[in-house]
């Protein structure tokens, strides 16, 4: 397994005690990732870094972490884990958080920037975990010792996948001539799509959803049987993101606009799930007049539910004569368009409106009767 990025938090909805629900939702989703590997009952454990979504972890990622490796101590399963560029210090001055765990039986970590080996019965667990530099993986490879049973587990973006860069903080590109055929296996760790590099080689992915580029990616976790060469996909959770293709809306009216939005949106098909709705060629007044309230009210199932709105020529726009007398109600429509998408409260809202309606009118009175004040 790899990338569970504990402590990630997302989307601002929170429960009743005022916790982020995605974040319980990762914690939660770990903990079923650990009673499932306690099932299969596998001779170890690897995670492939990035443990923790920060490199200072807070309590609670710490401690959902210890549990989990506490569960497996007790069912008897060795794990093995190397650090990543989300939780690893990027100086020597730094202290990593996987400190913490050291000296727990059967629990073995590589988080000092440097090639680490693990022996668990007959294999030997050859770890590169995340280096400061990028030219230091090469060096740190040169120096596995091979024992005949070998499994090699880093993290990066292997040249592969080099065009899909996460842009993130310590993002190291892994060489191919790293992923050498003599291994037995080769777990990656850093993409989080459930990925085959080569024969032997695998990003077992993340476990959970982070961005809507990560909508059509297989997430679980692998079951490895080393005598076979095979790899088994499990699935931790059904999918829960959904990236709904590209609707025209071109001509839609409001009416049949709200239309497309109540299908696609039905609060059973999107409870807890993570939805973006993506519309293409829509009038804008089209969208001003819709009853926005109820737009809001049709995601409230959601864990999260974003509207992605691409308008048609702002021509359209230009070409619609406004009146000034109604400058005050455009101004209250635009508004409300705008306060839906990004959840500002009613009260604020309210305040806002009131207040820029008023000032509109002024203006336009001030400009009809030619008496235009700056200090006014």
């Amino acid at each position: 397994m790899a990338d569970s990025h504990l402590g990630f938090s997302n989307y601002g909805r929170v429960d009743k005690y005022g916790r982020n629900l995605l974040e319980e939702m990762i914690y939660d989703d770990f903990a079923k990732a650990v009673d499932q590997i306690i099932e299969l009952k596998p001779d170890a454990v690897v995670h492939a870094g990035d443990v923790f979504h920060h490199v200072r972890p807070r309590i609670r990622p710490l401690y959902v972490f210890k549990q989990g490796l506490e569960k497996l101590q007790d069912a008897g399963i060795p794990v093995v884990i190397i650090s990543g560029n989300h939780d690893a210090p990027k100086s020597y001055s730094a202290i990593s958080p996987f400190y913490i765990y050291e000296g727990m039986k059967d629990v073995n970590i590589a988080h000092r920037y440097q090639y680490e080996r693990f022996d668990l019965g007959d294999c030997a667990i050859q770890c590169i975990p995340f280096c400061l530099d990028p030219g230091d993986y090469p060096k740190e490879f040169s120096k596995i010792d091979r024992s005949g049973n070998d499994v090699l587990v880093m993290h990066g973006l292997v040249e592969t996948l080099k065009n899909r860069k996460m842009r993130t903080v310590g993002e190291h590109e892994l060489k191919d001539s790293l992923l050498k055929t003599d291994f037995d296996y080769i777990a990656l760790g850093h993409y989080h799509g459930q990925t085959q590099i080569s024969e032997n080689a695998w990003y077992s992915g993340s476990i959970e959803y982070f961005n809507f580029g990560e909508a059509s990616d297989k997430k679980g976790i692998l079951l490895v049987d080393l005598d076979r060469g095979e790899e088994k996909q499990i699935e931790v959770r059904p999918k829960y993101m959904i990236d709904s293709p590209s609707i025209d809306c071109k001509g839609m009216s409001s009416a049949e606009l709200a239309e497309e939005l109540l299908s696609l949106c039905d609060p059973v098909e999107i409870h807890d799930r993570i939805v973006r709705i993506n519309l293409k060629n829509v009038s804008r007044s089209a969208y001003k007049n819709l009853n926005h309230s109820r737009l809001n009210k049709l995601g409230s199932t959601a864990l999260y539910l974003k509207i992605n709105i691409e308008y048609v020529d702002e021509k359209e726009r230009s070409d619609v004569p406004i009146d000034a007398l109604r400058l005050h109600e455009e101004f209250v429509n635009f508004l409300k368009g705008e306060t839906s998408r990004e959840g500002i409260s009613k009260s604020i809202e309210d305040d806002v409106m009131a207040y820029g309606s008023d000032l509109l009118k002024k203006a336009v009175a001030v400009h009809n009767t030619e008496a235009l004040d700056a200090s006014k």
